[in-house]
């Protein structure tokens, strides 16, 4: 499991970068594409998908804007909520990412795939 978890932290970092990627930003990322069908998401509950202090997950939710990962835009019902959607590009990143992973853990020996 060692090498499996290696070689995700690689392909990860190969598929969207080792300066942004961070668990709280992946986790955030995570949340936004499994809750898909639950749009629009606020930036306040966003962040507590984090494992990080709102502040600090504010912090990523921009830089992930600015990378163009997610749009951020005003709620037009209500001013001071921020909007974050998942752009579609980042959604088949995360398809592309999902399916390489699934081919990794198929490539190793079936003793190691069955070990705890």
């Amino acid at each position: 499991m060692i090498g499996l978890t290696e070689q995700v932290q690689r392909l990860r970092a190969d598929e969207f970068g080792k300066d942004l990627f961070t668990i709280p930003a992946f986790e955030m990322l995570l949340e936004l594409y499994n809750g898909r069908s639950v749009q629009p998401r606020s930036l306040t509950s966003l962040t507590g998908a984090s494992s990080t202090s709102e502040r600090n997950s504010q912090r990523i939710v921009h830089r992930l804007a600015e990378r163009g990962f997610v749009d951020l835009h005003r709620d037009p019902s209500d001013g001071r909520r921020i909007i974050v959607e998942l752009k579609e590009e980042t959604s088949a990143m995360l398809d592309r990412f999902f399916d390489k992973l699934v081919a990794v853990a198929a490539e190793l020996p079936l003793h190691q795939r069955l070990r705890k």
